[in-house]
């Protein structure tokens, strides 16, 4: 498996992940807009990042995704978030904490200080993958979250990257 920076020759590939995951995603998320999916939709969702300060990485192996990941938001003060989707063929398999193992040192290439994420508590794989990269709580918003109706909490986790 490589991690490659997400550019514009992955639209298909990476079109091809998210339809096949869109369910698993939003099983945990808010689903993305309708015209995200499709070509058109996954090329201007490319673009888009790669006009915003941060950066993003696809997970392929054999011409296939199986997980991508960004760093965003980065700020003057080398602050930045960071997000990651894992297909569902490949949880359970270390491939998030792979992705975030990238992020962290990605984070240490660029120079930053301090990388946040967020999570709620429908989630608690992500949480652990977080924890296991050596992330720490940092706030928790108790029903600060709506998904399919229902309230949870959301958790900000932090790391410093030394």
């Amino acid at each position: 498996m490589l991690f490659e920076p997400l550019n514009e020759s992955h639209v298909s590939k990476l079109l091809a992940f998210e339809l096949e995951n869109r369910k698993h995603f939003e099983s945990f998320i808010e689903p993305r807009s309708e015209s995200f999916y499709s070509l058109s939709g996954v090329q201007k969702h490319i673009v888009d990042l790669q006009n915003l300060s941060g950066e993003s990485f696809v997970l392929l192996a054999n011409g296939v995704v199986f997980a991508r990941a960004n760093i965003k938001s980065i700020q003057s003060k080398g602050n930045a978030e960071i997000g990651y989707r894992v297909g569902k063929r490949a949880t359970g398999k270390g491939i998030g904490t792979a992705c975030v193992k990238h992020l962290v040192s990605v984070a240490k290439e660029l120079g930053l200080n301090c990388l946040s994420a967020f999570v709620i508590n429908n989630n608690p794989a992500s949480e652990k993958v977080l924890l296991n990269n050596g992330f720490h709580l940092d706030l928790c918003i108790p029903n600060g979250f709506k998904h399919q109706g229902k309230s949870f909490h959301g958790f900000k986790y932090l790391r410093a990257v030394a």
